[in-house]
C-alpha cells in the first residue's frame, strides 16, 4: 500500500498541471456566433491591408508569403537582386514577427496582439505624410498581418488562418462535401464539428469584403486608409479580453 501511494504521488509530481488559459485545449468551446463575429472581423481586416499593401508596395503581398515566396523564386531566376531583396525581407519579417507574435500569445493572451496589430496601422498611417512611408509598409505591415495569425487562430475548436484564404476554401469545400456524404449515408465519419463550414467560409468572404474596402479606399483617395479596421479591432479586443475565454 505505501509502494501504491508513493508511486501516485511521483506520478502527480510528474505530470504537467492542468491550465485554465484560454490559450489551452481544455477551455470550453467558444459559441460558433461569437467566433462567426470574430473571424468576419479578422477576414474584413487582412482582406483591407492585403489590397492595400498590393498596391502601395508595387505587388508585394502582406499576408500571402505563398505568392511572394514564388515572386521571389522567379527574381532570382532572372537575376532581379533588388526585388528578389524585398521580397526575402518581407519574409524574413513575417516569420520574426510570427515567432514573436507567439511567444507573446503565449505569454500573456490574444488581447495584446490585437493592441499591436492597432499601434502598427497607426505608425504605418502616420509614415504617409514622411519620405519613409514605403519602408514603414515593407516592415509593418508583414508583421501586423504575421501578429493577426498568430494571435487567434482557433474558433469554436476549428483552427483557422484568416490570414491564409486558400486553406479556408479547401476547409470549407471539405467539410462541405463531408456534410453531404453524411447526409447521402455515402460516410460513416463522425459528425463535423459546429462551424466547420460556416467559418472558413466566413474567413473568405470576410477578406473579399475588406480588400473590396481597401480597393476602394484608394479609387476614391480616401483620407487614413490605413485607420479604417481601428474600430473593428476595438470591438475585437474588448471581445476577447482576458476576463472572457477568446479560443478553445
Amino acid at each position: 500500500m505505501q509502494h501504491s501511494a508513493l508511486w501516485g504521488t511521483v506520478q502527480s509530481r510528474l505530470q504537467p498541471e492542468r491550465t485554465t488559459s484560454p490559450e489551452m485545449p481544455d477551455a470550453p468551446a467558444t459559441p460558433v456566433a461569437v467566433s462567426a463575429r470574430r473571424i468576419l472581423v479578422l477576414g474584413i481586416l487582412a482582406g483591407h491591408i492585403d489590397a492595400l499593401s498590393f498596391a502601395h508596395l508595387g505587388g508585394l503581398f502582406a499576408s500571402a508569403m505563398t505568392g511572394n515566396t514564388t515572386h521571389l523564386s522567379a527574381a532570382l531566376a532572372h537575376a532581379d537582386w533588388h526585388y528578389a531583396v524585398l521580397l526575402a525581407g518581407v519574409l524574413a519579417i513575417f516569420f520574426s514577427a510570427g515567432f514573436l507574435a507567439s511567444l507573446v500569445r503565449l505569454r500573456w493572451g490574444a488581447a495584446n496582439g490585437i493592441g499591436l496589430i492597432a499601434l502598427f496601422l497607426l505608425v504605418v498611417q502616420a509614415a504617409q505624410s514622411g519620405a519613409h512611408a514605403r519602408l514603414a509598409e515593407l516592415v509593418l505591415l508583414p508583421a501586423l498581418m504575421a501578429v493577426q495569425g498568430e494571435s487567434i487562430a482557433r474558433f469554436s475548436g476549428n483552427a483557422i488562418q484568416t490570414v491564409v484564404i486558400t486553406s479556408n476554401m479547401l476547409k470549407c469545400a471539405s467539410a462541405l462535401a463531408s456534410a453531404v456524404a453524411l447526409r447521402c449515408g455515402a460516410s460513416t465519419g463522425a459528425a463535423l464539428p459546429a462551424g466547420a463550414i460556416l467559418l472558413p467560409g466566413l474567413s473568405w468572404i470576410g477578406f473579399a469584403g475588406g480588400a473590396m474596402l481597401g480597393a476602394l479606399a484608394l479609387l476614391w483617395h480616401a483620407p487614413l486608409p490605413f485607420l479604417w479596421p481601428l474600430p473593428w479591432l476595438a470591438i475585437l479586443s474588448l471581445d476577447i479580453s482576458p476576463h472572457k475565454k477568446p479560443e478553445c
